[in-house]
Formats: structure tokens, sequence, C-alpha cells
């Protein structure tokens, strides 16, 4: 077997371009593809918190408390995880408890008699503190005995919680011990905006759980456990050396999910952009917004392109640098390539989206339907790709008609499908 490594490939959005001013907006579509046959390896340790607050027995008409749908999903879930991995569980409801330490996930039936256990142990149910299970987590994954892991916190909640700012400098502190979040929201009372806060400091993933829906609770379980268990380049960054003139104006991801990566300057030359832990078995996609000037007819290299990444080893390895090219023709554009077009939609739509949402927040009713209205067009120019998200809009749009205002649920799920590049991503 062949350890693990990515390969880089890299192509632009036209064949060749005219520039008939001083520059011109450019785009480059990179990809980093994972190679080898070995398997990943490096070992986790993952603090499960989740909320045990009286509103988890609500059953949203399923049939089954939403605590129990967690507790049917959390057991399938942890048999994604590898051997060598370590679960942790924590209850939080009005204060937090460490139910069961950090754990070898080969350890299973201990592990699933604690989460059939979990409301049962001394933890107030009248209230929701998530910054003391988030705290109590991080206290338990910086104990030495999970040094050199990967380390991760996953939360759980169906409700808003106190101390949201102490909830947001854990966040912060997590990121400094590299600890990753990823927060699930179960139904629509969470709040969304603190949720996605978390993520993002902490380089995490936010996820809505559709509490109207029997199994999303198992299939977003399934989704992420499958993803932390499929870690395997760590550290992973980009490094860029524009040539001179070139400008890159920014970075974002389009696949498996679309987020802005920010670019940090190191030198005149070389920018940089960290693009977190990736998995074994998903190609990530990476769209460069490109600034170019003007040149004679004839092709040129616009950058020199390196990803370098670590395998749990403290090793250093790199994909080597490649240079990113364009031909310039004073005729006329060329072609435009398909796939990266269709990121660039993509993109769009998470664009329109936060002003979807922020006109949704200010009850803007002629803006949401406006910007409503747009992504249902972009979402058809997708075709089946974009679906889901001309299917939303028109929801936004059919209920400002009919009562004049956009619903929890409607706000959760555009906002949840419009950064999902490909519609089979859950999260």
């Amino acid at each position: 077997m062949t350890a693990p490594r990515l390969v880089l490939e890299r192509m632009m959005h036209r064949q060749s371009i005219a520039v008939p001013g001083e520059s011109i907006a450019s785009y480059a579509l990179l990809k980093l593809i994972p190679a080898g046959d070995g398997p990943a390896s490096v070992p986790i340790t993952l603090a499960l918190c989740i909320d045990i607050s009286g509103s988890m027995y609500w059953g949203d008409g399923t049939g089954r408390s939403r605590l129990d749908r967690v507790r049917d999903a959390a057991p399938a879930a942890v048999a994604k995880l590898k051997p060598t991995d370590r679960l942790a569980l924590i209850a939080f409801g009005n204060g937090a408890d460490v139910v069961l330490p950090p754990t070898p996930a080969a350890e299973a039936e201990t592990i699933a008699d604690t989460l059939r256990r979990i409301d049962m142990f001394n933890v107030d149910q009248a209230g929701t503190t998530m910054d003391e299970g988030i705290a109590i987590a991080l206290e338990t994954l910086a104990a030495p005995t999970e040094a050199d892991r990967l380390l991760q916190v996953v939360v759980l909640t169906d409700g808003e919680t106190s101390g949201e700012n102490m909830c947001r400098e854990l966040a912060r502190q997590a990121a400094g011990m590299k600890v990753r979040f990823t927060i699930m929201g179960v139904g629509t009372e969470w709040n969304s905006a603190l949720i996605k806060d978390l993520a993002k400091a902490s380089d995490g993933l936010w996820y809505y759980i559709d509490a109207d829906q029997a199994d999303e609770a198992m299939r977003v379980f399934l989704a992420e456990f499958d993803r932390l268990a499929d870690m395997t380049f760590l550290d992973v960054a980009l490094e860029l050396k524009p040539v001179k003139d070139v400008k890159v104006k920014r970075v974002r991801q389009v696949t498996p999910l679309i987020r802005e990566i920010p670019l940090t300057p190191m030198d005149d030359r070389v920018l940089t952009a960290t693009l977190g832990t990736l998995e074994r078995s998903h190609p990530t996609k990476y769209i460069l917004d490109l600034s170019l000037p003007r040149r004679p007819d004839g092709k040129y290299v616009l950058a020199q392109v390196e990803v370098k990444y670590d395998l749990g080893d403290g090793q250093t390895a790199s994909t080597g640098a490649v240079a990113l090219e364009m031909t310039y023709s004073s005729g006329g554009h060329g072609y435009v390539n398909a796939e990266v077009a269709r990121h660039i939609d993509e993109v769009q739509i998470y664009e329109l989206n936060a002003n979807l949402q922020q006109a949704i927040a200010s009850d803007a009713s002629d803006e949401i339907r406006r910007v409503a209205e747009q992504i249902a067009k972009k979402g058809e120019v997708l075709g089946p790709r974009g679906a889901k998200k001309t299917m939303l809009a028109n929801q936004v749009l059919s209920e400002l008609q009919g009562g004049g205002r956009v619903s929890k649920k409607t706000m959760l799920a555009v906002d949840d499908a419009a950064r999902s590049a490909d519609e089979a991503f859950a999260g």
C-alpha cells in the first residue's frame, strides 16, 4: 500500500481571454484529490455534548422524542469511528457533566449504555448552558492523554443557551488548541447566528436537523461521523505566488460545501490560505477570484500554486508547485469551462443567501422577494443540482404571498441548502 497523498489539479474559467482595458476579472478552479491506497490513520478523540434540557423530550409529531432520536442515531454513528478513536460523552442542561470519559470506540456497548442513560445522571434539566458543556469538553480534550490526536467537539442542542459570549470565547480558545467544533441544531429554536459563529471561529461545521423528519438525526449523525473518521490530511495550507500585476482577490471552497477561506500575505509575493483538515475519500475544490493585467497575445504563467499538509507524523508533505497559466488572445474570449461556471453559479447563490437572510431579519418584504427570485433563477440554471435551492426560494415567495412572513424553518432550510454545492452533501 502507498501512503495517502494529495494531488493538485487546476483549470481556468476560460480557455483564453481578451483584455480590452487595463485588467479583467477571471477565475481558476483548484481540485485537491486524495490518492494512494493507505487508510486514514490519524486517531481522533471526540467529545460529544448532548443537550438534555426539557425540550429534548418533544416528539414533534414523529412518535419519538428528540432525545430518543439522538440516542438511536449516536451508536450507529459511533460505529463509523476507527477502533483507535476515542469518544467522551458530556450531558448539559442547567449545568454539565462528563458522563463518560474518553473511551475507545471499540467499547461500543459501554458507549451505547451511557447514551441510553444520558439523562439519568446528576445534571439539572431545567435550562440550557451550552457554554458549560463546551468548557468541560475542552478540559477533557486538553488532558495529556489526548496529545498527538485529532481533537473534535460535537455539540447537539435544540434551544437557546445562556452564556453566548462565553461560547464564542471558548470557540476562539478551541481554535488555539486546534480543536474543531461541529454544532448540530435540532428544530428551529436554536440560535443560528451563534452556532455559525462557533463553527467559523473553530474552522468547523454546523448542521440543521429538521425536527419534523423522524430520520433526520440519523442521517446527519452518520454523515458527520463518517466524515470525522475519514480525516487524514492535517494542517492543509494553500500557498500562492502570483506574478507581477496578477492579483488573487479571494479564495472560496466550493465542495463539499461553500465557505470563504481567508487569505494571509506572507511576504511581498506569497499568499497563504489555511484549508484545515481534509478527508481521505473525498476531493475538495476551491475557486480563486483573480484580476489579470493586459498582456500581448500568448501563454503566460499567472501564479505558482502549492499545497502543503501533514499526515499525522509531524512531517510536511507537498503536492509540489504547479503553474497556473492563461492564454491571451486579442481575437476574443475562448470557451467557458462548464465545471468552473457551475461552481461560480453556486457561489453566487451562496452570496445571495446572505442578502436574503439579512432581508428576512429586517422584515423587508420587497427585498426578500427580489433576492428569492434571483436565487430561484440561479437554481434553475444549475438544473437538478439546484432543484432544492429553487424549491426553497419558491417556498419563501409562497410564504410571503400567503402570510407576509417567512417561517423560521424555511429560513434555516434555505440557509442550509445555499452553502451546499452538492445536493448529496448533508452539512
